[in-house]
């Protein structure tokens, strides 16, 4: 899994107490504005000292991600890479794409939890948020979203990352589906070694038929 390279901005206040009674993860990502915009389509936010203008409207949310990876940052909090869809991947290419060196703001249930500044071009619809998120929301997250390791194509016939609510819902249900088995195998082997049962060998090369074998041996 290939992760995008960002400049990770320190001093970042977490306030996870704050998250303790959510039941549901709500994210939002913003992108620069300017003193120009219209006063009703920006807000600002101190950061390192310094205020910024940031757009009302979030380049994308959470309706976007399609799975998730997560991680132990290092302030103790949790950080997520998410995999976005279709619209959200291209949303997060083209503010990349025209907004380099520029900040990128991530919130989470209204809590700004992360700061990251843009130095390349994402097109692998990867975003991280590096820290911030304690475990009561990663929790939340397993709930409603497979790993990305575990996303599947959206075609049989082409490599297509699900986009509509239908194919998320299909392809978390799908990844359910494969843990509960990998576990249900795992036990089963389990018992069978406990037991001092074992699979039997499959011979190696290909299958011949007996009357053949025969034939060979004489």
């Amino acid at each position: 899994m290939r992760f995008f390279t960002l400049i990770f901005l320190l001093g970042l206040c977490t306030q996870c107490s704050s998250f303790k009674k959510d039941k549901e993860v709500i994210v939002t990502v913003f992108s620069q504005g300017s003193d120009m915009d219209s006063p009703k389509s920006i807000f600002r936010r101190p950061i390192e000292g310094r205020e910024v203008v940031f757009k009302v409207i979030p380049e994308f949310t959470q309706r976007g991600i399609v799975a998730y990876h997560p991680f132990e940052a290092k302030d103790g909090t949790f950080g997520v890479s998410l995999k976005l869809d279709f619209k959200s991947t291209n949303a997060l290419e083209l503010v990349t794409r025209m907004r380099q060196g520029e900040i990128l703001m991530s919130m989470v249930n209204g809590t700004v939890v992360d700061y990251v500044m843009v130095n390349n071009v994402i097109s692998d619809g990867i975003f991280t948020i590096w820290r911030g998120l304690p475990q009561e929301l990663i929790t939340l997250m397993d709930e409603k979203y497979p790993r990305i390791h575990e996303v599947k194509s959206a075609s049989d016939m082409l490599e297509m990352t699900p986009s509509t609510t239908k194919e998320k819902k299909e392809n978390f249900a799908r990844a359910q589906k494969a843990t509960k088995d990998k576990i249900k195998n795992e036990a089963k082997a389990a018992g069978r070694a406990a037991r001092g049962e074992f699979e039997p060998e499959i011979p190696k090369g290909e299958a011949v038929p007996l009357s053949e074998a025969l034939k060979s041996a004489r």
